[in-house]
């Protein structure tokens, strides 16, 4: 059981949920919830972790963290607000997004030179 698994299954215990009662809430299939719980899906689009954060009644931050996303992915909230259309994509889109947020970093560190490196 992965980690993200492992937390819903807690979660979703303590509030004495069957699997297809939250999947219900949450508005996704109760095989997606036994996927996760398994570790079967092993990288959630960040609208389905909200969707079950809200069923839940948890924080959106933590469920965002068992599933191993890093401190500067942007909660969809904050994100649609950015970038306007977001909630529209699927998870491979979202996933090209944060791709491309990453080598956009990336090409940004590079340009940064140490001191005393210019030529």
């Amino acid at each position: 059981m992965s980690m993200l698994g492992k937390y819903i299954t807690e979660q979703r215990t303590e509030k004495n949920l069957s699997m297809r009662k939250l999947a219900d809430l949450a508005h996704i299939s109760h095989t997606e919830i036994h996927r996760l719980e398994t570790g079967e899906r092993k990288h959630p689009s960040p609208l389905t972790l909200k969707s079950i954060a809200n069923a839940l009644s948890i924080n959106f931050d933590e469920i965002m963290q068992a599933a191993g996303y890093t401190d500067n992915f942007l909660p969809v909230s904050v994100a649609s607000v950015c970038l306007p259309g977001i909630e529209d994509l699927d998870e491979k889109e979202l996933d090209e997004v944060k791709d491309f947020i990453d080598f956009l970093r990336s090409k940004k560190k590079s340009k940064i030179k140490p001191k005393g490196s210019e030529l």
